[in-house]
């Protein structure tokens, strides 16, 4: 006896969306945007290996991101159309630079208060181009066998190629870190977050403050 036909069912698929530019638009728009954060932070220390730079939170009120801004809320229209949600609008809630030298990684982390959370990859090289995302459901780690080959369907994390130029948007909730740069470059991001226009005000502001170099242990 034989089954008339198998198939694999997704269910509750967690998504990324991964926007790219042009990469003749995505090489002038990246020399703006760095210029832009070194002009922002300047004079800076000297970063160690294993320390990142973070700047305060509100890039998306200064008019020279207003770009950015702008590619980030199309991103976000995008996501929310796709999944036919029903609101009057979005917000970004905060938004800060990134700026990582070799051995600088980013530990485990979400981004509480908000619906969106999102990286626009500015400056990466091979060995700092990559950001993992781990698996949300708690229940699927009770039992682990040894796989014959990892896959997107047996592993419990997954990592996304970020080169310059990239957008990546996902649920604020889900937990994600970033590899450790082994590049002799420094990586340079800039992320934020956005949440329904109605909950922004006292709720989804970041509780963190930037500007000042921290070692990889303390993030």
């Amino acid at each position: 006896m034989r089954f008339q036909q198998q198939q694999a069912i997704p269910i509750f698929p967690t998504l990324i969306w991964a926007h790219d530019l042009p990469p003749e638009e995505a090489g002038p728009f990246n020399d703006r945007l760095a210029a832009a954060i070194e002009a922002l932070i300047a004079p800076r220390p000297t970063l160690l290996p294993g320390q990142t730079w973070q700047t305060h939170q509100d890039l998306h009120l200064r008019p020279e991101f207003k770009e950015l801004v702008d590619l980030i809320l199309l991103a976000a229209r995008g996501v929310l159309d796709y999944l036919k949600v029903d609101l009057d609008g979005i917000e970004i809630t905060g938004c800060w630079a990134n700026v990582n030298p070799s051995g600088s990684p980013h530990s485990l982390h979400t981004h509480p208060n908000n619906y969106l959370s999102g990286v626009y990859y500015v400056r990466t090289s091979p060995g700092a181009d990559a950001i993992r995302f781990v698996d949300p459901r708690v229940q699927a780690r009770q039992i682990a066998p040894k796989v014959r080959e990892r896959n997107a369907v047996n592993s419990m994390d997954a990592f996304v190629n970020v080169p310059p130029g990239r957008m990546v948007l996902f649920p604020a909730w889900l937990q994600h870190s970033v590899p450790a740069n082994s590049s002799g470059h420094e990586r340079v991001s800039i992320a934020f977050n956005l949440m329904y226009s109605d909950f922004t005000q006292r709720y989804a502001r970041p509780k963190w403050e930037g500007i000042k170099p921290r070692d990889a242990q303390e993030i």
